[in-house]
């Protein structure tokens, strides 16, 4: 274990094993005076006591997140449920989170899991506004979640907002500003030493660096790409009504400048819950979401020569300018006019390439998205009998996307070469969901009984219009389809998804002892073959709450003791086209006429990827559940993978070719330290293990993903027997001392180097990941603290091809200070311009594990302040404020490659993550 993180680990091991001292004595002061409260858990349709829960099921809370800066409902879960490993692959503002529970269970479907937010059900909860909400509900395993059937393969995360409360009208402001900073740096070159580089490499590179013309410009890149970040965020909520309607409604904004410019992020949000009964037997409920979201990008994930920000921040030489009109020496004719070709704004050419323009040029490319939604459901509930509830609901999402993407024809070198190129790209998502549920319960006081019986009609229609060309007028600003000159293409796309499914459940516990729960779901999918729609899918897990029994009925110290188990399955067609088993021709209209060509190849056997899950737990409670601790081990076999096969020129067709498996071990340590009058102090501690491999595949011995253009080469490889997304590639033995060349390990014994000598080299699970929570409190000051930690897990660290590689013009890392120059001389650096140093190999597989303090919050809460106002908190927030790596890179929780299923742990000159600070102010009237 590296130094870092040991001494990391230490300070959490003091944070944690110290939050227990005197804390038993104490306990024992105060567990007569607790009273013990029943709680309920939200599962799928319904709730259930948490006694009697059987399932693998975690809750959090808003306490824990409402004082964060976050953009994404998502981020509220990192570090506050076992089991949830949640990666901002993108520290750029509005990016998607990468959220996975109990690891990857799939190497081309989604692995997302499926999102319930007041009863509709989406995949995607990127603009939810997270002061709406009240808890979130984390289902698990599959006795949990295969009610949910096709969607629910990857776990459920059912999200509960706030609703109106009877004679309690409440009026509420929150608002909060920050700023943000780069966490990390990456040291590059200066420009003496880029300078002896280029000696090395190509001679007459310096010929044309000491041009005249670039003589006094010494341009820091960093200084011209990187600023400060800016947040802000206002809500505005109020609640009302009496026995008959309730109500809630809601406005808010947030806007967020990233630390690159154009990054930018803004959401304005509306939402509306009402709660009215109509009679004794007869409710309704409706929910209403309005989100408007604006996005402007910055290119990240990509390297130097394909526009990447961030790598061209580090790489540009500095001896060129930002603008053309910066050079030192400028050729006129006899009338004065430049003969260069530089006008007023027009970025400076890299005269090594012209098509790899500087970072702030790249800057200017416009690529803009908006995002219109409007989420809702109405539902009644219907008393038809005394314990028989009929409830029909009808849910629809709509979401409207508009991506305009623009390089004009002035600015920079690609953009005069095309005269300027663009794109408008219109998306329509519309998902309408009809359910009905019935519900019989029996409550006895020994035998209770719950029946859940329902149905859903489920369809998408979705739809992609895109506009694109190059060659518009002069002192042209945006994309405009009319004006387009060159190379007119429009593209229309519509596509139809439709699901039937009927599902049930019985939940019955005897004595509150014993309970037993079974489910069930029948679910059909228009997506895959003939014969192969339907798919059924049962669950069944018990508990037996010990702790009930009489001979721990007197028992001091032990408070609570379940035993749980059950096991389910689940099916998974998610992410894959709707017409996957059809012979598809797709029109491309260029210009007036069509271009027909096949787009997809029928899969007449294409079936459901089906997940086995078998979990076994145990909850404890000690002192009245002052000291409560949960532990889950679970075991997810997934059969009949979906993956794309090549079929040469035949383009690729879908199959079921494999096999995969999941186990892990989740813990969670929740603690009451010390509660007196004044002072309270409570410990939240969850840990989580997992393991996983490619069992089998089918047609095809291996799967390759992650290309990287600048080597040629995919970085991860999937094969049986080999974890999710391992790093595929050669072994490094040594620098030759005498060449400088980069010598790699002969595998196959053949005695030369060739790609038969390639193996597995990098593994980006981690072995655990944890958080730990502290919240403080004294009289009304409150501190809390969050830190999170990843262990084992390996990133590959693809930034480095652009800046270790040394054979071209690009600017380097300080790291090659270290490269070999002399015969005899030992390093692990290669020389400068070596042909054997460009291949994948583990000499870029770094440690990727960190610990981190997520965030830390002091705040202070006024009571009673003035009249009217029942309550004014102010608070200041530290987000990321320290991490513990040995990562070379920006930031060890990184994906370049989160839109590529099955596929983590790569940096590629990804937007790195930021440190902000805030200061917030609630109050509630």
């Amino acid at each position: 274990m590296n130094v870092k993180i040991t001494k990391g680990l230490g300070m959490v091991a003091v944070l944690y094993f110290t939050a227990n001292f005197h804390a038993q004595n104490t306990l024992k002061d105060t567990v007569q005076k607790e009273q013990k409260i029943e709680e309920v858990v939200v599962i799928g349709y319904g709730s259930v006591k948490k006694s009697n829960l059987t399932s693998a099921v975690s809750t959090v809370k808003s306490e824990t997140f409402d004082d964060r800066p976050i953009y994404n409902v998502a981020q509220a879960l990192q570090g506050n449920a076992a089991g949830v490993n949640v990666i901002q692959s993108s520290g750029k503002p509005g990016a998607a989170i990468d959220v996975k529970i109990r690891g990857n269970n799939s190497i081309s479907s989604s692995v997302n899991p499926l999102y319930v937010v007041d009863g509709i059900q989406t995949f995607d909860i990127s603009g939810i506004n997270p002061d709406d909400i009240t808890d979130m509900t984390i289902l698990k395993d599959a006795t949990s979640a295969a009610i949910y059937g096709i969607n629910g393969s990857s776990g459920v995360i059912i999200v509960t907002t706030k609703r109106g409360k009877a004679n309690k009208p409440q009026l509420a402001f929150n608002a909060y500003w920050g700023m943000s900073k780069t966490v990390n740096n990456i040291d590059v070159l200066n420009l003496d030493q880029y300078k002896t580089l280029m000696a090395e490499i190509n001679p007459s590179y310096l010929t044309t660096i000491n041009n005249p013309r670039y003589e006094g410009i010494n341009t820091n890149w960093r200084d011209e790409v990187f600023r400060t970040g800016f947040d802000q965020n206002y809500n505005v909520n109020y609640s009302f009504g009496n026995e008959k309607v309730r109500a809630y409604t809601a406005l808010g904004y947030q806007g967020i400048d990233g630390i690159i410019d154009p990054a930018r992020f803004d959401r304005v949000s509306a939402k509306m819950n009402l709660d009215a009964k109509i009679t004794n037997w007869l409710k309704l409920t409706g929910n209403f979401n309005y989100i408007n979201t604006t996005l402007k990008n910055t290119s990240d994930n990509l390297g130097t020569s394909r526009g990447g920000v961030i790598l061209s921040a580090l790489n540009t030489p500095s001896f060129l300018p930002v603008y053309g009109s910066q050079l030192a020496v400028r050729d006129k004719d006899a009338d004065g006019n430049f003969l260069d070709g530089y006008k007023d704004g027009q970025f400076a050419l890299n005269p090594f390439q012209s098509s790899w323009e500087n970072p702030v040029a790249y800057q200017s490319r416009k690529n803009e998205t908006q995002t219109q939604r409007f989420m809702s459901n109405l539902g009644l509930e219907v008393n038809l009998l005394k314990n028989l509830v009929w409830k029909p609901t009808v849910s629809f999402d709509l979401i409207d996307v508009t991506n305009d993407q623009f390089t004009d024809g002035y600015q920079t070198s690609y953009g005069r070469q095309q005269k300027g190129i663009g794109g408008k790209y219109l998306s329509t998502y519309q998902d309408l969901n009809v359910e009905n549920t019935l519900t019989y319960t029996i409550k006895s006081g020994v035998h209770d009984l719950a029946l859940l019986g329902g149905n859903q009609i489920h369809e998408k229609r979705n739809s992609w219009n895109n506009f694109e060309g190059n060659n518009f007028p002069e002192e042209t600003t945006f994309f405009d389809y009319n004006t387009v000159i060159d190379n007119k293409r429009e593209t229309l796309v519509k596509e139809n998804l439709r699901e039937l499914s009927f599902f049930g459940r019985a939940l019955y516990t005897y004595d509150n002892k014993y309970t037993i729960m079974g489910v069930f779901r029948y679910n059909g999918s228009s997506a895959l073959a003939p014969g192969n729609k339907w798919g059924f899918f049962p669950g069944v897990s018990g508990a037996w709450t010990v702790s009930n029994e009489d001979f721990l009925a007197d028992n001091k110290i032990l408070s609570e003791l379940k035993i749980r188990g059950g096991w389910g399955q689940s099916g998974n067609a998610s992410g894959i086209p709707p017409y996957s088993h059809f012979n598809l021709e797709r029109l491309t209209r260029v210009g007036p006429d069509g271009i027909w060509y096949t787009n997809q190849w029928d899969s007449s056997d294409l079936g459901w990827e089906v997940t086995s899950d078998a979990n076994i737990g145990i909850d404890f409670g000690f002192l009245n559940n002052r000291i409560k601790l949960t532990a889950d081990a679970y075991k997810r076999k997934t059969k009949n993978l979906i993956v794309p096969i090549a079929m040469g020129s035949l383009g690729n067709i879908l199959k079921n070719v494999g096999d995969m498996e999941n186990q892990g071990l989740e813990l969670g340590l929740n603690t009451q330290n010390f509660k007196g009058e004044k002072f309270s102090w409570n410990t939240n501690f969850n840990i989580s293990f997992t393991k996983n491999q490619v069992t089998s595949l089918k047609y095809q011995p291996n799967i390759d993903k992650a290309y990287i253009e600048t080597v040629g080469a995919n970085l991860v490889r999937f094969t049986p027997g080999q974890p999710i997304s391992s790093f595929y590639g050669y072994q490094v033995s040594h620098v030759d001392s005498q060449t400088g060349d980069l010598v790699y390990k002969d595998l196959n014994g053949n005695g030369i180097f060739d790609p038969n000598d390639r193996t597995f080299i990098g593994n980006p699970n981690p072995d655990f990941t944890f958080g730990l929570t502290n919240n403080f409190s004294y009289k009304n000051w409150y501190l809390d603290v969050l830190v999170t930690g990843s262990y084992g897990g390996e990133i590959y660290n693809a930034s480095r091809f652009d800046l270790e590689m040394m054979n071209d013009f690009k600017n380097q890392s300080t790291a090659v200070l270290n490269r070999w120059t002399t015969p005899g001389e030992i390093t692990n650096t290669p020389k400068a311009n070596s042909a054997t140093a460009q291949y994948v190999s583990d000499r870029f597989v770094e440690d990727g594990s960190f610990i981190r303090i997520k965030s830390a919050t002091l705040g202070y809460n006024f009571t009673t302040p003035f009249k009217g106002v029942s309550k004014i908190n102010l608070y200041v927030t530290g987000q990321n404020l320290l991490t513990w790596t040995d990562y070379t890179g920006f930031d060890p929780e990184v994906n370049a490659f989160s839109n590529t299923n099955g596929v983590s742990g790569v940096d590629y000159g990804t937007y790195p993550q930021v440190r902000t600070f805030i200061f917030g102010l609630k109050a509630n009237f």
